[in-house]
């Protein structure tokens, strides 16, 4: 008998802040890479592949990931499903949107995996899809209130350390721009980092550590 895996909100929220963090220059480093290399034909699949669908997978399964391995060649290999499933994905969102706001974000969080399943176990793309909702079934919620919190820590940072900088500045004008631009940096690399960790610490949990979905993958 299939159990459906419930995710646990603290675990998760918990999970994605310390998978930021501590990857958090590796997270910037091939952010950088992409930004510099987007534009180039062809090779931009292969990063865009790798940065968004095997990045946080590693980093959510706790292993090694360098920066310069998302020019790896060997993630161009299948890059036929995922367009395809990217295509599957996107349309049936874009309809439920259509329809009203509330199916459309069921949807997005219920097909969340289906790139990373192609990709990372080699699924085709209505197997990923259907795996995905699966392993989401149940969580939908959880998902949302961890995206929303998340979101809401980090607005909170900025909002602080924006005062901080402000109070800095009414001391030295200077001091506090050349604090406030530190600040903002920091804050974009762990915010970018943590969303990054909290897509990875969710396939963690519900694809990695699910029994169901691990037996069938």
């Amino acid at each position: 008998m299939e159990v459906t895996k419930r995710l646990d909100f603290g675990q998760t929220l918990k999970g994605a802040i310390q998978i930021g963090t501590k990857n958090a220059m590796t997270v910037i480093g091939a952010a950088i890479l992409y930004a510099i290399t987007v534009w180039i034909p062809y090779l931009n699949i292969g990063t865009t592949i790798a940065f968004f669908t095997v990045l946080p997978v590693k980093l959510g399964k706790g292993e090694s990931f360098s920066p310069t391995e998302i020019f790896d060649a060997k993630y161009r290999e299948n890059m036929t499903n995922f367009f395809l499933v990217l295509g599957l994905v996107n349309a049936g969102i874009g309809f439920a949107f259509l329809l009203a706001f509330f199916p459309g974000l069921v949807i997005m969080y219920a097909w969340m995996f289906a790139a990373a399943l192609v990709i990372n176990k080699g699924m085709k793309p209505i197997e990923a899809i259907n795996t995905s909702y699966k392993a989401t079934y149940g969580s939908k919620w959880t998902i949302f209130f961890a995206y929303l919190v998340l979101g809401i820590i980090i607005w909170l940072i900025s909002l602080l350390l924006g005062l901080i900088a402000t109070g800095l500045g009414q001391i030295a004008g200077w001091l506090g721009a050349f604090f406030g631009f530190i600040f903002f940096v920091a804050i974009a690399v762990l915010s970018f980092a943590a969303f990054i960790g909290l897509f990875g610490q969710l396939y963690k949990s519900l694809i990695i550590d699910n029994p169901v979905i691990e037996q069938e993958g």
